[in-house]
């Protein structure tokens, strides 16, 4: 169910609020828009003079001011903050938001209301990530033949002195073999970190046999060569980006 006003009164507004909000603040998420006045003062202190503002107070307690423009809040209380809401002196709407650990309260004050909508929203999706350096490992794990036949993964983010090995493996003559990936393009840095890792796990042997792969969906010419001067390998893989939804079983390049 939702409870919308427009252009309410101040007591018609905290009226609403108290009936619809109050009493279920878990359950309901509340939005005003109106002109207001944002006064913060905790880890640190801050003060927004008079404009017109989104609020949105969430069913955990997050409360957020947004202005016209930016993606970020201007201000915000997290989750497990404690709101009320009263009319003051000059009988404006109140909003009092107070968090304990750490200590922080918020004030908005609004001296004109346009619009205060109350609605339960269900949403129990976890947010799928695609399209990231560990979907390539993943599908090099699930199978190591998209590289090479015989190909034997042994330790997935081997630590050695200059970083993290994505893939440590053995090839099928038994010749330890290092994999780096990259989510798009295998460019120049990438080169310079697999051949710091090589040379890591050569340590003080210079001649001793140890491969370096460098896997991506493109690699430019540049790397290529550089690559070869090392004396360091490439695959070009298009990773396989799959989301849950038939509709949309990728994602572009980010």
């Amino acid at each position: 169910m939702t409870t919308t006003l427009v252009s309410p009164s101040m007591e018609q507004a905290l009226q609403t609020i108290q009936q619809h909000h109050v009493e279920k603040p878990e359950k309901t998420t509340l939005m005003i828009i109106g002109e207001c006045q944002v006064d913060y003062r905790g880890r640190a202190q801050s003060f927004l003079d008079w404009g017109q503002r989104l609020i949105l107070l969430k069913q955990d307690g997050n409360l957020l001011v947004h202005q016209p423009v930016m993606r970020e809040p201007v201000n915000w209380q997290p989750n497990g903050s404690i709101t009320t809401f009263v009319l003051n002196k000059k009988k404006l709407l109140e909003l009092r938001s107070k968090h304990k650990k750490p200590p922080e309260k918020m004030t908005i004050t609004f001296r004109s209301l346009d619009t205060v909508l109350i609605r339960q929203l269900i949403d129990k999706s976890s947010l799928i990530i695609a399209g990231m350096e560990t979907d390539v490992v993943n599908q090099i794990m699930q199978n190591p033949n998209i590289i090479e036949e015989g190909l034997r993964i042994a330790k997935r983010e081997k630590t050695v002195k200059s970083g993290l090995i994505d893939l440590y493996c053995f090839d099928k003559n038994h010749v330890p073999t290092i994999i780096e990936v990259k989510r798009s393009i295998g460019n120049i840095s990438a080169v310079q970190q697999l051949r710091m890792y090589v040379n890591d796990i050569k340590g003080d042997i210079e001649n001793a046999p140890v491969r370096g792969i460098l896997c991506a969906p493109r690699i430019p010419d540049m790397a290529k060569h550089l690559l070869t001067d090392y004396g360091l390998e490439w695959r070009e893989i298009e990773r396989k980006v799959m989301l849950p939804d038939d509709n949309q079983t990728s994602l572009q390049e980010f």
